[in-house]
C-alpha cells in the first residue's frame, strides 16, 4: 500500500474514541447469561466495528442461522442504550482531544466513520463534549455494505475528494483494518484490550473456533498503544 501525503485522518468511534469496548462486553455478558448463549472476549474482536445488518448477520454465522440471535441482538441493544442513556457516559480514549486538537491546528481535515447509527453517533459526541472539528461524519446506517467492506472509509474520502493514498484510519477493529487495507487506506491499529474479561458458558454453542484476536488476514501499518502516541507519531511525519 502505497502513502501519499497526509490530508485526511479518518475516526473509527467505539472503542477508539471511547471507551465502549468494556461497556459492550458488559452487555455481551448480561444478555448472553440471559439466553443461554457462549460467549468469550474474542466474540467481541470478530463482531466489533460493524454495522447493524453486519453484526447480525455474523452472529448468524458465529452459532449458527437456526439460533434465536436476533432476538438476542434486540434485546443487546435494548440493554446498551439503557445503559448509556441512564449513566450519559462512554468515556473518551487517553489522547482524544489532544490529538483532535493538534489536527486542526495543522489543518488536516478530520472524518468520523463508524458503523453506529447516527443517531448514537451524535449523542456520544454531545454527552462527551467533543468539539466540532469533524468536516464528515458517515454513520453505520448511511451505507449498504458495512466494515470489513471498504464502502464506509471510501465514502468519507469522496465526500472530501480526498485520494485514498492520502488519507489514514485510526481504528480499534479487526473488521475496521480490513475495510481499510481494502479501500487502499494506510492504517494505524489503537487496540482495544478487553482479554482479561470472564467467558461465559451456554447451551448455544460458538459454531467457529476464535483465537485470540483471530488470525489477521489484514495488519495494520502502524500500531500505537494510545492516541497520544498516535498524535507524537504525527508530529515527526
Amino acid at each position: 500500500m502505497e502513502e501519499g501525503k497526509l490530508k485526511l485522518v479518518i475516526f473509527d468511534m467505539d472503542g477508539l474514541m471511547f471507551d465502549t469496548g468494556r461497556l459492550a462486553y458488559r452487555v455481551y455478558t448480561k444478555t448472553a447469561k440471559e439466553f443461554d448463549f457462549e460467549l468469550n472476549p474474542n466474540v467481541y474482536y470478530h463482531l466489533t466495528g460493524r454495522n447493524e445488518a453486519g453484526f447480525r448477520a455474523a452472529l448468524k454465522d458465529l452459532y449458527g442461522h437456526e439460533q434465536p440471535t436476533d432476538t438476542w441482538r434486540d434485546f443487546m441493544t435494548k440493554t446498551k442504550k439503557e445503559i448509556i442513556y441512564s449513566e450519559r457516559r462512554v468515556f473518551k480514549k487517553k489522547g482524544l482531544l489532544e490529538l483532535l486538537a493538534y489536527l486542526k491546528a495543522n489543518d488536516y481535515l478530520i472524518a468520523l466513520a463508524s458503523g453506529s447509527k447516527r443517531e448514537i453517533i451524535s449523542f456520544y459526541l454531545e454527552i462527551e463534549e467533543i468539539p466540532d472539528v469533524f468536516d464528515v461524519i458517515v454513520a453505520g446506517d448511511e451505507i449498504t455494505k458495512g466494515k470489513p467492506h471498504p464502502d464506509i472509509f471510501l465514502k468519507a474520502c469522496e465526500k472530501l475528494n480526498i485520494a485514498p493514498s492520502d488519507a489514514l484510519v485510526l481504528e480499534d477493529s479487526l473488521a475496521g483494518i480490513e475495510a481499510a487495507s481494502r479501500a487502499g487506506i494506510p492504517s494505524v491499529l489503537v487496540e482495544d484490550d478487553i482479554t482479561d474479561l470472564e467467558p461465559v458458558s451456554g447451551k448455544y454453542l460458538l459454531q467457529q473456533n476464535l483465537p485470540i484476536n483471530e488470525e489477521r488476514l489484514y495488519k495494520p501499518t502502524y500500531q500505537f498503544d494510545d492516541l497520544l502516541e498516535v498524535k507524537e507519531f504525527l508530529k515527526k511525519k
